[in-house]
């Protein structure tokens, strides 16, 4: 539209909110975005196209504000069927974003005397698929308590490591501990200290490793 004189179809976050308010649009944000899309084609003229688009952008920027909106300054502001309605400072409507549940695990580091770190490689389905990462329970709506992954001594080191995935909050609790070369794990297999890097392990372990070891000085 403003590079080639083109009538194409300009939306950004300040198009959306004047659409919104002009055509008093009361669907919430994202479900709406097809029907300010529309709206905004609808306003696309062939004649000047990129003023058009620039004219409007800049509306929404600096009249059509997302709070206290200029209505007295705004041209549309006679046409505006959110204005007429009085509701325009409530629009664009948004949906709330959903509270992430969260969710709680242990998770068992352990090292043999020889160097060796005590891993297991998860599920090739599911969260974290396929990666290396530290035995431990299930992530739960609380802590329980579980079996650890090998008899020793283990120690609480008294750190919670989080952690948010897209649909969930997570918090582990970490028990560590030192083991014998002749330890014999019921899950997972010990890594060879040459073989063991902390930046292969997904995000959430190697903060696990990084509370365990670095930051508690284990």
């Amino acid at each position: 539209a403003i590079a080639f004189d083109r009538a194409e179809v300009v939306v950004d976050g300040n198009v959306e909110r004047v659409m919104a308010r002009l055509f008093a649009v009361r669907e919430p944000l994202p479900a709406a975005k097809p029907v300010l899309q529309g709206h905004a084609a609808h306003m696309t003229r062939p004649v000047r196209p990129g003023d058009y688009a620039q004219a409007v952008m800049d509306l929404g920027a600096t009249i059509c504000t997302p709070k206290r909106p200029k209505c007295g300054l705004c041209p549309w502001s006679g046409a505006c069927l959110a204005r007429q309605d009085g509701i325009e400072a409530t629009l664009p409507l948004r949906l709330k974003k959903s509270v992430k549940p969260t969710c709680y695990g242990i998770v068992f580091l352990a090292r043999r005397s020889d160097g060796a770190w005590l891993v297991e490689r998860r599920p090739d389905r599911g969260l974290l698929g396929g990666m290396l990462g530290w035995p431990g329970s299930e992530w739960g709506a609380e802590y329980v308590e579980t079996t650890p992954p090998v008899v020793a001594n283990w120690s609480d080191p008294g750190v919670e490591v989080r952690h948010t995935f897209t649909h969930f909050h997570l918090r582990l609790s970490l028990r560590v501990a030192v083991v014998g070369d002749d330890a014999q794990p019921q899950k997972g297999f010990f890594l060879n200290a040459d073989d063991f890097r902390p930046t292969a392990l997904p995000s959430v372990m190697r903060k696990a490793f990084q509370a365990a070891f670095l930051d508690g000085s284990q």
